[in-house]
């Protein structure tokens, strides 16, 4: 039992040293100031538009979480073991009593829990919005959103998990574009492999249904969201599903990046 407790002590330590790296960088607040730009920026958009104000910041506001949130898991993500082998901080916590899944846990639920800040710090100013439009209703506006925030915080923890899988084998640069590859063609999956039907060349045909069945699909994910935002609840069971199959990906991740820590040699 003291062992266990020990390696979790571990894992918390890194987690929170990532954590407090993070949340100290200038570039995360850049980010947030920009958000709330975006969000602004959607509500002159909305009052352009007669009667569909409201639909428009919904749906402009939660894609610039998603996106905003996902250009800084892949930014983040892609420098969390280089960052420490420039700093040559990697030598010293190797010299410690820790072994290299412990690592990638730590650094995965830092950073993990950095990026769910600034989604909750976003979403509680996007609910704030959208209560001036109704007046008294901020706590309505903060359930109706709770939901769909949390599903766009499910994807940033797939991101994060590509972000830090790329981190343990490729430079920063080919890990942003192999990670930024990734997420794209998980959202272009589906549509990808329609396009290969299509075609008569079969060798595209099978690549294409390779793609699509071996990346994470998270066109399904986004329409559960979008449906959640107008107040669909009935899709629970298709909710739980989802969940399940990104947190099999996010697992499957994080053990191959702690393999290639285990046996990489570094320099």
């Amino acid at each position: 039992m003291t062992a266990y407790v020990s390696e979790i002590q571990k894992i918390l330590a890194i987690a929170l040293n990532t954590y407090r790296e993070i949340v100290r960088d200038r570039i995360f607040y850049s980010f947030l100031v920009f958000v709330v730009f975006i969000i602004l920026l959607a509500v002159v958009l909305g009052s352009l538009s007669v009667g569909q104000d409201e639909r428009i910041l919904r749906d402009f506001g939660l894609a610039a979480i998603g996106l905003i949130g996902g250009i800084i898991a892949i930014f983040a993500g892609c420098n969390l073991v280089s960052k420490e082998i420039d700093k040559k901080t990697i030598f010293v916590i190797f010299t410690k009593p820790v072994t290299g899944w412990q690592f990638i846990a730590g650094k995965y639920l830092g950073l993990s829990a950095a990026v769910l800040l600034m989604v909750a710090l976003m979403g509680l100013f996007m609910s704030g919005v959208l209560a001036a439009f109704s007046p008294h209703s901020f706590g309505n506006q903060i359930v109706s959103l709770l939901l769909p925030v949390v599903l766009v915080q499910l994807e940033l923890l797939l991101v994060i998990a590509i972000a830090t899988f790329f981190s343990t084998f490729a430079t920063p640069v080919m890990s942003v574009l192999f990670t930024l590859a990734m997420w794209l063609i998980a959202h272009l999956g589906e549509s990808l492999n329609s396009l290969g039907k299509l075609s008569n060349n079969h060798a595209l045909q099978t690549l294409t249904n390779a793609i699509y069945w071996a990346l994470p699909d998270l066109a399904n994910l986004t329409r559960a969201r979008n449906l959640l935002m107008y107040g669909n609840q009935g899709n629970n069971e298709v909710i739980t599903l989802i969940t399940c199959y990104i947190i099999s990906y996010v697992l499957i991740l994080l053990v191959m990046a702690s393999i290639i820590t285990e046996h990489r040699e570094f320099s």
